[in-house]
């Protein structure tokens, strides 16, 4: 027996590698995608940097919009490494700050008032120092006999400016100047022999006078101050449009608002040199820009780049380090379109590159002879990206010989993709513009058999002679494929036994066999829409700017619905777009704020079954509609500012009124309202029992979960309600709960769960006693719906052959209100749940999974819903009958197992929300997570693709089988044959 028993554990430990196969690594990342995402590169953050001295390949470093820190191979476009300063937030001129000292093996950023230095390489973090107030400069400096080190400038409380000296390799501050004058801090500046605290001094009566500190580099005490006269042009920060550093002759420019003058002070001087913008065209300028190099040992030359709406151009000017005057050195011709110019260093070398849409040229800062130009190759061309306009560009010059350069340059688009070019050739391109998608809505794709359909109605509302010549042309038409398609057979044959994809570019877009191919139609907070194709790894359909966002300011998008091939945009105040899911032209536009106090609109189905756009005012009330269109019996729910959730009853020819309203106890916030999703469907009834019983299903498509929180009692309560009579229909409350974590929540089916951080839950909520009390924690909890206890019972209402919701009073039975028994459980997970949703299915058939986002571990999981089922048995091992049903016992704890990750491996930044689709195979759905950074797709099949064969499948084994089985059948034949004639003739 004790032989047995060893042999049985060393079989089970030999199986051991089999079972932690979660994902082969054959299936793992086919039939998903990822766009790992930066965000939109910075000018005043991005730039080349050779990540050690010894290091012969510089890097591609920014700090995006997102505030994303992150390094990119400039050879492919991969991202190197990666780190999120903030879990939220935007980055501007004012908010996130990237520098690096030439030669130098770490790169310093400063978010707010933290300030931290990483390595170049891997981006592991080297150390950090926390200051008061947030950062309003930051800037890695070399000075005479000190080395390297950083300047950090924070505003404090009280608008008091601090000025910090700490060390580049361990972050300890050397010296500390603080300006209590009241003056608002704005930046920091070195030359080679001292330190300077530039700051803004209100005016007497309107402006600001620049005022310069000069500090002493060791002791960090002041040494000077001067104030120069820039208050008829200084009106707010934005009138400064460079600060030096790293120079021998650091720089100041500033202009006024009507970029007529432009004032240049060399810092440390009082010397301010005055030019007069010269604009020869038609429009005014709109943005003017300085370059110059921050290096001690570059030449003092800068360039000034002036835009206007349809051309641009730029003067280069040359600093005289004797006195600290400026002249005009050469001018750059003005070109058609936007452009952008960036700066480059050779040793004392200055170089100035110029990037337009379809030339890149090089030129030298000593003289205007251009040095090099490569034409650009356009999308049509074979390029990457179409001529859209360039919004900045940071380059790289390498002399390959006295009159030879190469010349690389990283273009953000104004699309906010960020585009390599390599000596005029287009090397990679990175759809930073995905970042920030707010809202997204799935879109089918038509079959081809559709298109056939149209063409045979076609033909047949017409003649005879019309039709067969309407066909004819239709197989001559369809005759041009034929080529293609022969062509493709073997690719198809091949990629069939070795279980890949064939890579057969099909014409147009249409659906796959199993749905697998679908639009994913996605808006982001700049104000872009797009469309992506989830069965071609995400890529982009179209992309264009639907809404112009000024700086600063979001898109608001609501919702986005599609039907029949038509998407439509839901904003803030009203506003609505209505476009071609195929092609992105707009349909129709209406522009926020037509109607004062209106914030959305909601689509309701008229009498005709058509969809009716209902505007929805601020305080949750439909807008004037025709009235005559409205459906009998459609309730409309709404949440008004107050948090009040109401229902409105609409009626034919009659205004929508109020049918019932919720208003939460008073110290209540509502955060959430949740219906069931719109493709929820039910394959079954009830639950089928260990012992062939039924357990009834409480099935009600009008319920509304409503989650509220008591910030000041630190109680969070759901509240279950039916949206036809505004009745609540199940309550739970939670002590303990800290409001400022995540809270989310998701209803399906007869089922819905919520996640929290709150001390254990009550015996009550638990439904059982546990041995243990459970720990303070985040928690999910669960809670299924039936109609009754019992098995084989239909509830109070069983015996009704008529029920009214809105009018329970009437119902037969003495007006039982309709309410379910809750089963809940509740279980302690690892980590924070910050949204959740369900995969969907064709048929509802297979058991669906909670797709959750895991914004601690940056990964997305699907939990499998028989794990969360709240009838587990509590204390006990369960039955024979239950193990049947698949239940187990029940454990308090929830470790989120390894093999629930869709991302696998890969991390996955700022996923915010989850939709999903059905496909054509009940087994399958489709996610498509999105948010502030990242894009992430998958497929997920619960319980395993029951209904397609997989990769493992050896179907050259099959064919050998039938092979062989009729080469034997062939050579047996007529042996049997023979022996059956031998048989006859002996008998």
């Amino acid at each position: 027996m004790r032989t047995l028993a060893l042999s049985l554990r060393l079989l089970l430990l030999c199986l051991l590698p089999n079972l932690a196969l979660a994902i082969f690594a054959d299936e793992a990342y086919q039939t998903d995608y990822h766009h790992a995402l930066l965000g939109i590169p910075q000018p005043h953050t991005s730039f080349f940097h050779r990540p050690s001295a010894a290091s012969k390949a510089s890097l591609l470093y920014t700090l995006s919009d997102r505030l994303v820190l992150g390094a990119v191979n400039p050879k492919d476009g991969t991202v190197v490494w990666r780190q999120r300063l903030l879990d939220s937030g935007r980055n501007d001129i004012n908010r996130g700050f990237l520098s690096a000292g030439d030669g130098e093996n770490t790169i310093v950023s400063a978010v707010d008032g933290l300030v931290r230095a990483w390595d170049a390489a891997d981006g592991r973090l080297s150390w950090q120092w926390a200051g008061k107030g947030r950062a309003r400069a930051l800037e890695v400096v070399e000075m005479e006999g000190l080395g390297k080190d950083v300047l950090v400038v924070h505003e404090e409380e009280g608008q008091v400016g601090a000025v910090r000296r700490l060390s580049a390799n361990t972050g300890e501050v050397k010296w500390e100047f603080r300006d209590e004058s009241g003056d608002v801090p704005f930046g920091v500046s070195s030359s080679p022999s001292s330190i300077y605290y530039i700051s803004l001094h209100s005016a007497l009566l309107k402006g600001f006078k620049i005022k310069v500190t000069a500090l002493d580099p060791v002791t960090g005490k002041e040494t000077g101050q001067s104030t120069l006269s820039s208050d008829s042009e200084v009106a707010s920060e934005g009138s400064i449009l460079f600060v030096g550093a790293n120079s021998a002759a650091p720089l100041l420019v500033w202009t006024d608002k009507t970029f007529r003058t432009l004032k240049v002070n060399t810092i440390g001087t009082k010397h301010i040199t005055t030019v007069n913008i010269v604009n020869d065209g038609a429009e005014d300028i709109e943005k003017i820009s300085v370059h110059a190099p921050r290096t001690i040992k570059a030449q003092p030359h800068f360039l000034v780049h002036y835009q206007t709406a349809k051309s641009h151009w730029a003067q280069v000017y040359h600093v005289d380090l004797s006195d600290g005057s400026v002249t005009k050195a050469y001018d750059l011709p003005r070109v058609g379109g936007q452009g952008a110019f960036s700066t480059s260093t050779e040793y004392a070398n200055v170089f100035f590159t110029r990037n337009t849409d379809f030339e890149v040229s090089l030129v030298s800062s000593v003289s205007h002879g251009i040095l090099g130009r490569w034409p650009v190759r356009p999308k049509s061309h074979g390029g990457l990206a179409d001529p859209e306009g360039i919004s900045h560009a940071v380059s790289e010059v390498v002399s390959k010989g006295e009159t030879t350069y190469a010349v690389r340059s990283a273009l953000t688009l104004t699309s906010g993709d960020w585009e390599l070019i390599r000596n005029g050739d287009p090397v990679w391109i990175r759809p930073e513009g995905l970042t920030g998608v707010v809202a997204a809505a799935w879109a089918d794709l038509a079959e081809e058999a559709q298109d056939l359909a149209q063409n045979l109605a076609v033909e047949g509302h017409q003649n005879v002679f019309a039709a067969y010549e309407h066909r004819v042309r239709r197989h001559v038409r369809d005759l041009q494929h034929l080529p293609a398609w022969l062509q493709s057979i073997p690719t198809r044959v091949i990629a069939s036994f070795l279980s890949t994809q064939p890579n057969i570019q099909q014409e147009g877009l249409h659906r796959d066999s199993f749905g697998f191919r679908k639009i994913v139609i996605a808006a982001t907070d700049h104000g872009r829409l797009m469309a992506l194709d989830a069965g071609r790894q995400g890529q982009t359909i179209w992309n264009f700017q639907a809404v112009d966002i000024p700086k600063g300011q979001t898109w608001d998008v609501y919702d986005i619905e599609v039907h029949e091939g038509v998407a439509v945009v839901k904003g803030a105040g009203g506003q609505f777009l209505r476009l071609d899911t195929l092609t992105g032209n707009v349909l129709q536009r209406q522009p926020g704020g037509t109607m004062e106090s209106l914030e959305t609109s909601i689509s309701v189905h008229d009498e005709s079954g058509e969809k009716l756009m209902v505007p929805i005012h601020a305080d949750g009330s439909p807008g004037e509609v025709s009235v005559g269109n409205l459906h009998d019996g459609t309730t409309i729910v709404t949440q008004g500012q107050d948090g009040t959730v109401r229902g409105w009853a609409t009626a034919k020819n009659a205004k929508p009124w109020i049918a019932w309203e919720f208003l939460p106890p008073s110290g209540e916030t509502v955060v959430s309202a949740k219906s069931r999703p719109a493709h929820d469907p039910v394959a079954s009834l009830g639950k089928v029992l260990g012992d062939r019983n039924v357990l009834y299903k409480y099935l009600n498509s009008n319920l509304i979960l409503i989650t509220t929180i008591g910030a000041a009692t630190s109680t969070m309560s759901v509240y279950l309600l039916d949206s036809i009579s505004g009745d609540v229909i199940y309550t739970s409350t939670h002590s303990g709960v800290d409001t400022s974590r995540p809270i989310t929540s998701i209803l399906s089916e007869n089922w819905f769960a919520y996640s929290l951080f709150c001390d254990p839950v009550t015996v009550g909520e638990q439904n059982a006693k546990s041995p243990l009390p459970l720990p303070k924690g985040h928690q999910l909890i669960v809670s299924e719906l039936f109609e009754s206890p019992l098995p084989n019972d239909r509830g109070s209402l069983g015996s009704s052959s008529n029920f009214s919701a809105i009018h329970p009073a009437a119902s037969e039975n003495g007006g039982i209100v309709d309410t379910p028994h809750v089963k809940s459980q509740a279980f302690v997970i690892p980590g924070p749940i910050s949204h959740m949703s369900v995969t969907s299915t064709l048929q509802g058939i297979t058991p669906r999974s909670l797709i959750c986002v895991l914004p601690s571990l940056n990964a997305l999981i699907a939990i499998p819903q028989h794990l969360l089922d709240p009838r587990r048995p509590v204390g006990r091992d369960a039955t024979a009958a239950e193990m049947e049903e698949g239940l187990f016992k029940y454990n308090a704890v929830l470790e989120f197992d390894p093999k629930w990750l869709l991302n696998h491996k890969r991390e996955v930044l700022g996923l915010g929300k989850v939709i999903t689709s059905p496909t054509l195979l009940e087994s399958t759905s489709l996610v498509f997570a999105f948010g502030d950074v990242d894009i992430f797709g998958t497929r997920v099949a619960p319980i395993g693709g029951f209904d397609i064969l997989g990769k493992g499948f050896n179907k050259l084994q099959l064919i050998g089988t039938v092979v062989a089985l009729a080469i034997g059948t062939g050579v047996l034949a007529p042996m049997v044959r023979k022996k059956q004639i031998d048989g006859r003739w002996k008998a």
